[in-house]
């Protein structure tokens, strides 16, 4: 029984050091954006409902609603940057294996692509010349949000893996109670 807490004392340090690296600063006036994870999936609430991962100074919001994929562009704060100028495209892997790329054209404060009928969507990969900038971010799992109906934003869990304890912000498992650890 020693040995056990000893060993999840161990992993819970070991989760709380990686924790601490893909972390990143958001506070006004900050010298430098902070972020050491590109890509990293972000414990915060998604301005959109979507997931949000870095892309470079930037991040990057991808929304899927029936038949299309909607993408904003966000500043530092996460705040709605408007796609003036921004052109791209977005890369969708199926859940059958093949692919397809489709042109990301604005739509009000976002950018919008067609998902081609009957396909589920298991990952986007996101291209954009935003600001004279090349961005870019890969959004995986996309599928199983589609089955559980819930945001693929999660980006916390029970560290003793408990059904029901995946959330979007830290706070306690409401099965055994333990601190959520960033996945």
């Amino acid at each position: 029984m020693k040995f056990s807490r000893i060993l999840l004392a161990a992993a819970l340090v070991a989760t709380a050091s990686f924790s601490a690296q893909a972390q990143h600063s958001h506070k006004p006036g900050a010298a430098a954006h902070g972020h050491k994870a590109a890509g990293e999936t972000h414990a915060h609430q998604s301005p959109h409902g979507g997931v949000v991962r870095t892309a470079g100074a930037y991040h990057l919001e991808l929304v899927q609603q029936a038949g299309e994929v909607h993408v904003y562009l966000l500043d530092a704060n996460e705040a709605t940057m408007a796609p003036t100028g921004t052109t791209g495209t977005v890369m969708l892997l199926t859940t059958a294996g093949k692919t397809s790329t489709a042109a990301l054209t604005p739509a009000g404060d976002h950018l919008v692509a067609q998902v081609p009928a009957g396909i589920t969507v298991r990952t986007a990969i996101v291209s954009l010349k935003a600001k004279g900038k090349s961005l870019s971010a890969r959004f995986e799992k996309l599928d199983a949000a589609a089955k559980t109906g819930k945001a693929v934003g999660a980006a916390y869990q029970c560290p003793m893996q408990c059904e029901g304890s995946a959330s979007d912000k830290p706070g306690a498992c409401p099965k055994c109670g333990m601190a959520l650890v960033k996945k």
